[in-house]
């Protein structure tokens, strides 16, 4: 009888351990579904985050090629007009102010992208990348942050280009200034229009010669800028996929 108790004791508590062993596990299961739920939740709101701040990028980098393909052609003009040496041009350019301002005014300026890295930046801090469950993305997100704040290595060299050119117009680019610019700065209109300015400009070799490298560094820079955009564009077809995966 004792005997016949103590077996049913025993299959009564292997019963109840089995059922406290399932009920740890359905809780387990629970709990990781909803910290799966969790992350995945999260994991949309970092790449919807993300998406965002690389349509802004992207948009940012395509004006600054658009702007920079501008500089690098006004350029090019004026170096096609130095080459030339034609008297006729020069004195084209004595009555036509606002186009030999035009010319320096875009041949002499400097461009470079600023794309928008919060989104990123925030998730490294947070020790959150690996919640980005496609790897092709978080490589590609990885070298382009690697490839932007590697920064670019003409710059230096062309913000002392830029001094010199700037050095080498100072005395003479507020009187050929439109009057476009003028009236945004509240100036009186140009006095003169007419100034016997070209012949001496257009034989600066030393202005010249700093434009030219300044344009091979454009030159650089724009293929640089063409390779983020290219990136720019292949994080954002992954990051569309993706959310369109969880939208299903």
């Amino acid at each position: 009888m004792e005997t016949g108790k103590t077996g049913k004791y025993f299959k009564y508590a292997i019963g109840e351990i089995i059922l406290v062993v399932i009920g740890i596990l359905i809780a387990l299961q629970i709990n990781n579904w909803n910290e799966n739920r969790k992350a995945s939740n999260e994991e949309l709101n970092i790449l919807i985050a993300l998406q965002s701040d690389f349509l802004i990028s992207k948009n940012r980098i395509q004006e600054t090629i658009k702007v920079q393909t501008n500089a690098m052609r006004h350029s090019e003009e004026l170096i096609k007009i130095y080459e030339r040496q034609n008297k006729m041009e020069f004195e084209y350019f004595d009555t036509h102010l606002d186009s030999l301002d035009y010319l320096i005014s875009y041949g002499g300026s400097w461009y470079r992208a600023e794309p928008i890295t919060g989104a990123y930046n925030s998730l490294i801090s947070a020790g959150k990348i690996d919640l980005i469950q496609n790897q092709d993305l978080r490589q590609l997100l990885a070298q382009f942050i690697a490839d932007f704040e590697s920064g670019f290595e003409d710059q230096d060299t062309a913000m002392s280009l830029l001094d010199v050119l700037n050095k080498e117009t100072t005395h003479f680019v507020l009187k050929i200034a439109s009057n476009k610019f003028r009236e945004r700065f509240n100036f009186e209109p140009r006095r003169v229009n007419e100034l016997n300015i070209a012949a001496s400009f257009f034989s600066n070799d030393a202005f010249f010669g700093n434009l030219y490298l300044k344009s091979a560094l454009e030159y650089n820079r724009i293929i640089r800028q063409n390779e983020l955009l290219n990136q720019t564009n292949s994080i954002l077809n992954l990051i569309n996929q993706e959310l369109k995966i969880k939208s299903n």
